[in-house]
């Protein structure tokens, strides 16, 4: 049961009557700037003198509309805000002939430049020109690429995702299986794919349709996609030095809906996919179930001919996709305690590290399990070698005998009847192909009218549902997502002369998502059956299995933060006057979003969760070697290295904040051959806040691990604040309070709506200039140079906002256990150690043992980015164009999320007393001193469309750097969490090379080309063919080589060895790279003695395979009438089935250490019919 989350939609943040005007008056350009274009150039006569006061007229040739201006006394003119489309350029003046200038076509944020020669002769004489706006842009520093309709309906596009179409372009990097978006799962149902550009975060993008953001709060991905059809053209945009643009760093997708015109127009179609032409996966035993069906149709017109217009479309997705899922899992022996065939029949002796003499009684075998129930400590004899490095000890439990445990945990017993039989040799042994399922529907509708030649209007709704099963790693764990998202949009422009322009619009965005395991709430009693002291469900409408994690097994149970619900609401309001003064285009605006997350949402786990790692049966510090099934014999056994659960269940949240920016912009025209763009953007970033006052945080004070060094603010009334210390789960070891007392707080300066809104600071500072330049060294316009610099503010993800809510020890208390506070209790009988008895119902836990998920800095700086480039661009042939340029940035104060947070030094003995801040366990927590850095040479080849050929060729040299993940992937750890700097390396989303091709090509066959030109049969079957594609090369991700235990005694998440050679390696799917290059015998060494160290092995140092992926289109458009043809449609995902595999197994003891599990898909194969009027 999902409780009822329900609320009336209120305003989503309070603002006052001042602002709200002048944002009114004076606001926002994103709509002018964002969605339309301007053309603009100088009229000259037979001499080349200029010609001022000569009327201009540009026609929309779809729709009528006609938008007047002249010439000025330079003989320049600026038509600055044009929908995206084909006009004609109409020009009169007397003692000249009338002049007209067809097939001009203009895309989005397109600043053109088309000149005009007027000839002697009289206005009644006409001249009629067939020209092009130039492939160069002359006027526009910007570094991005346009992708217009005919490749967003015509290439081979997965799902039908227009957003795919983001990577075809230079800068760009899929990262849908190493994002944030996928690590959470995707989020809304149209998030299918992500990216990101120039180095950043897909976290970091803006996605804009029509001006209005359509973007996921909780990820930063896709909320809703517009269908193809539904496209007219989108840009994509790295650097913009146009301060109309803000709000994220990162790449800018700016996607324009089509407009209706003054004839009806559609199309109809359906495209099936099963697998009886699919190839199989490159490690599946069979082809996977699959049945797509994708269907829809699209119709546009007038209402009122040269009035008002329409567009509108609708689709429709249900899919039956197997998985192909890989999996470790127990033999029948095994289950049954039986691991004697991991003896090796080789022995070696604990103390042999050490250079001293071997005693005899520690000689054992190196596949031996050991008993834990009864550990005896040894001391090494001291090495004469090296006397003053003292006596190493080691941890020797009682071998079991035969490696045959013959008393296996009942907890165990019950956990290893969900694990099903191998059903393959091999590592994984397990393939799961439980199908995915899925139903989408998709609306959208666009009205556009024409009020007079001064006034016109539009408004656009996006509808989308998705209803999604994923597949657990084996039944019954699957889980259910919901989605349901609306976008609407309406703008409203004003022309009070051909010189000044006013453009207003408002939109709003909604998405509803409810994600929970399929069969949810599970049989009554279940989570107590499993016998875990203490563990139940708090509730019948809250049960669920436990979760259950393994270093080498395949990990099962329920998801945690699950079931959730979460809904997210954006209302933008922007306005933006343009206004041209000779030589200069001003534009002046602003905009402004109130956002909001209400959710409610199960932290963590409420259902428990167990880890196990093989660190107590195999000793794996000393006898690495059987670690690949020491995790499991732990498990039976009886011993977890660590677990915690949640006490709470559901937390409800109110979150929101507002963006506010406001602009200033000035285009000038210095010459005719140079471009200024000048601006200056301001912006404000009103603090998110919880009208519950759940939020809390860490006010660090020192960090010498020393109790008292860091407080807990909550910004609870003084009187129920100070109540909590009367608590002694807020009491640290020497009886302090680790509350921040009321009179502390007003003394730091923490009072009004700074201690509401603790999780990020205000960012009112946030100024960005811009400057871009655009040259033309000669006087054609068919060579030009750009640069341009400019500062950019980042966007954090409100999903980390929203955690510091339901995830901190204030309002939801998580109490967890590892060997960081003691030797961890046996499964079934909890006993008294140093932390509490295993999952107790105890009323009070100390904070240092609860896990802290996600706790924000009271400390908050705006995520800034500084951005340049510098490129030449050349139209070398009549439809060929080429792009050269340097494109880099560096980030300061990026957004952290530090994955293990509170990390303690290496030292020997407990660990938690040597945390920076030993009143509190591990914690998640945000800050925002990240950098990075991105270099990259970027190149592309623009073929624009003639004698039925287009094409784009993207390529990208490129470098990013950084020092974590900061919160792309949410599983990127640093070894060293109090050293971050020491992981300054590759980022996680640095690919070194990325060559794109994009063709599209009508064969010349058929009637009215230059073969089989004729009226017969042969004609009609050899014409109206074409070929498209979407062919990528790709270099591989970076990725780090980890250890499977914590030598240096830190609690290291993600510790890595030594690294002894290069281990670059033979690069096969048995061994990627060099194993034998990495080694922990050092490491365990060091540990022994009683120095315990960090791996010297540093952050992604090797790289993982690449893709080579070829996606081609065939397409064959048979007419039935002038007005109506039938297109047959066949597509050829991986046409030459080239297994692109996903990265190798990366930790050090593992049974998969340098070897390739996985793939992505193989060859698909879809076909459809699409009728065209």
């Amino acid at each position: 049961m999902i409780p009822n989350t329900r609320r009336p939609v209120t305003r989503l943040g309070r603002v006052n009557c001042p602002l709200i005007f002048a944002l009114l008056v004076f606001s926002y350009p994103a709509s002018a700037q964002e969605v339309t274009a301007s053309l603009a150039g100088t009229v000259r006569d037979p001499a080349g003198a200029v010609v001022p006061e000569a009327a201009l007229a540009a026609t929309n040739r779809n729709t009528g509309v006609v938008t007047r201006t002249s010439s000025n006394a330079s003989g320049s003119y600026i038509f600055p805000t044009l929908a995206p489309g084909t006009y004609v350029l109409a020009v009169e003046k007397a003692g000249f002939n009338a002049t007209t200038i067809s097939g001009i076509s203009l895309n989005v944020d397109q600043k053109a430049n088309v000149d005009v020669a007027l000839q002697v002769g009289r206005v009644t004489e006409l001249v009629n020109v067939e020209g092009a706006a130039p492939l160069v842009d002359s006027t526009s520093a910007t570094v991005g690429t346009v992708v217009d309709e005919q490749p967003i309906v015509d290439l081979p596009l997965n799902l039908r995702r227009t957003g795919a179409l983001a990577l075809i372009v230079p800068g760009t990097v899929d990262t849908t299986n190493r994002s944030l978006a996928s690590a959470n799962g995707n989020g809304s149902g149209f998030n299918d794919n992500s990216y990101s550009g120039a180095g950043g975060h897909s976290s970091g993008n803006l996605i804009l349709i029509d001006g209005m953001i359509s973007r996921a709060l909780n990820n930063g991905g896709f909320a809703l996609q517009p269908v193809p059809e539904m496209v007219k053209e989108f840009k994509i945009e790295n650097n913009i030095y146009d301060a109309a643009f803000g709000i994220a760093s990162g790449t800018t997708m700016n996607l324009i809906t089509e407009s209706g015109s003054n004839s009806f127009h559609g199309s109809a179609w359906e495209l099936l996919r099963n697998r009886d032409l699919d190839a199989r996966n490159f490690f599946a035993t069979d082809r996977p179930e699959f049945i797509r069906n994708q269907y829809g149709g699209a119709l546009g017109g007038p209402i009122r001919k040269n009035k008002t217009f329409f567009f509108g479309s609708y689709e429709g997705l249900r899919l039956i996709q197997g998985q192909t899922q890989g999996s470790f899992v127990p033999t029948a022996a095994e289950k049954a305690g039986d691991f004697s065939s991991f003896l090796t029949g080789q022995t070696a002796n604990l103390c042999a590290a050490s250079g001293a003499a071997a005693p005899a009684n520690l000689n054992f075998e190196t596949g031996q399990l050991f008993n834990p129930a009864s550990e005896h400590l040894f001391a090494c004899p001291p090495n004469p070698a090296n006397p003053s490095a003292g006596t190493a000890t080691v941890l020797v439990g009682t071998p079991i005998s035969g490696n045959l445990v013959t008393q296996i945990d009942p907890v165990a017993q019950k956990v290893l009847t969900l694990f099903p039989a191998p059903n393959r040799f091999g590592n994984p042994n397990y393939i799961n192909q439980t199908p995915a399922r899925r139903q989408d529907e998709q609306f959208d509708v666009r009205v556009d009218e024409v009020l007079s030649d001064k006034d016109r209007l539009f408004g656009r709704y996006l509808f989308g549902n998705s209803n999604q099963l994923f597949p657990g790693n084996f039944n019954p764990f699957n889980l259910y997502q919901h989605f349901r998202g609306h976008n609407v949009v309406g703008g409203w422009t004003h022309i009070f002369s051909p010189t000044l322009i006013n453009d207003a619009r408002i939109g709003y965005q909604q998405d509803y998502l409810i994600r929970a395991p399929q069969g949810f709430p599970r049989a009554a009693g279940l989570l107590a059956s499993f016998g875990i002291q203490n563990l139940q469900a708090s509730s019948p409408q809250f049960e669920e299995y436990p979760l259950v994690n393994f270093t080498n097994f395949a990990g099962w149970g329920d998801a945690g933060y699950s079931p959730d619900v979460l809904k997210d609401r954006i209302e933008k309001y922007e306005d933006t006057a343009t206004k041209v003064l000779g030589k200069h285009t001003i534009i002046v605006g602003g905009d402004l979003n109130f956002w909001q997350t209400p959710a409610v949402e199960d932290p963590i786990e409420l259902n428990g969760s167990l880890t196990f790692n093989g660190q107590f049966s195999s000793l794996a510090a000393e006898i690495p070697g059987v670690s690949a099934v020491s995790d499991l014999a732990d498990l039976e056994l009886g011993y977890p290295s660590g677990g915690f659960f949640t006490k709470h269940p559901f937390v409800s949240e109110l979150v929101g904040g507002a963006w506010l920016s406001l602009f200033a912009q000035d285009n000038i025209r210095v010459n005719p051959r140079l471009s200024v763009e000048a601006g200056l953007r301001w912006e404000y970033r009103k603090q998110p806040y919880d009208r519950n006052n759940q939020l809390a945080t860490i006010y660090p004070l020192a960090r010498n691990s020393t109790p008292g060094d860091a407080l807990l603010v909550t910004p609870l009334p003084a009187a129920a604040n100070d109540a909590l210390c009367s608590d002694p789960h807020y009491l640290n070891i020497n009886g302090q309070c680790v509350i921040m007392s009321s009179a502390m707080r007003t003394k730091v300066g923490l009072t009004g709506n700074k201690l509401r809104e603790l999780s990020y600071g205000p960012g009112h500072g946030n100024f960005a200039p811009r400057l871009g330049i655009s040259w033309r060294p000669t006087n054609s316009d068919k060579l030009i140079i750009h640069t341009g610099a400019g500062v950019f503010n980042d966007l954090p993800i409100t999903n980390l906002i929203g955690s510091y809510v339901n995830n901190n020890p204030v309002s939801t208390q998580s109490p967890a256990y590892n060997t960081a506070v003691g030797f961890p209790p046996p499964l079934t009988n909890g006993i008294p150690t140093t932390t509490e008895t295993m999952f107790a119902n105890a009323t009070s836990v100390p904070l240092s043992q609860i896990l802290s998920q996600l706790m924000p800095t009271p400390f908050y700086h705006t995520p800034t980015i500084y951005e340049g480039s510098l490129s030449v661009e050349s139209q070398f042939l009549h439809n060929w164009a080429l792009e050269v340029g340097y494109v880099g940035n560096r980030g300061t104060h990026i957004d952290n999320a530090h994955q293990w947070g509170n990390q303690a030094f290496p030292g020997v003995g407990p660990i938690q007393p040597r945390r920076p801040w030993p009143d509190f366990n591990t914690m998640l927590y945000d800050t925002f001193d990240a950098i990075s850095n991105y270099n990259s040479l970027q190149a592309k080849v623009t073929k624009r469309l003639s004698k039925g050929f287009q094409a784009l060729i993207s390529y990208t040299f490129s470098k990013a750097l950084d020092y974590n993940g900061g919160n792309s992937d949410f599983v990127s750890a640093p070894q060293n969490d109090n050293n971050q700097r020491a992981d300054y390396s590759l980022s996680d989303l640095n690919i070194k090379q990325r060559l794109v091709l994009s063709p599209v090509w009508q064969l010349p066959f058929g009637k009215e080309q230059p073969f089989w030109n004729t009226n017969g049969l042969a004609s009609a079957l050899a014409g109206g063919w074409e070929l498209s594609g979407i062919i990528t090369f790709q270099d591989g991700f970076p990725f780090s080589v980890l250890a499977n235990q914590d030598f240096s005694n830190t609690g290291a998440f993600a510790p890595r060895p030594d690294r002894i050679c290069n281990g670059a390696g033979p690069q096969t799917v048995a061994e990627w790279f060099d194993v034998n290059c990495f080694s922990t015998d050092a490491l365990a060494q060091a540990l022994a003695n009683g120095t315990p160290r960090f791996g010297n092995a540093r952050r992604n140092i090797l790289i993982g395979p690449g893709t080579q992926q070829w996606d081609v289109s065939v397409i064959k458009r048979n007419p039935i009438t002038e007005r109506v043809n039938l297109e047959f449609r066949a597509e050829f995902f991986n046409i030459f089935n080239h297994p692109n595999f996903g990265a190798p197994g990366a930790t050090l003891g593992t049974s998969a250490f340098g070897q390739l599990t996985s793939a992505a898909s193989p060859r698909d194969i879809q076909f459809g019919l699409k009728l065209k009027f």
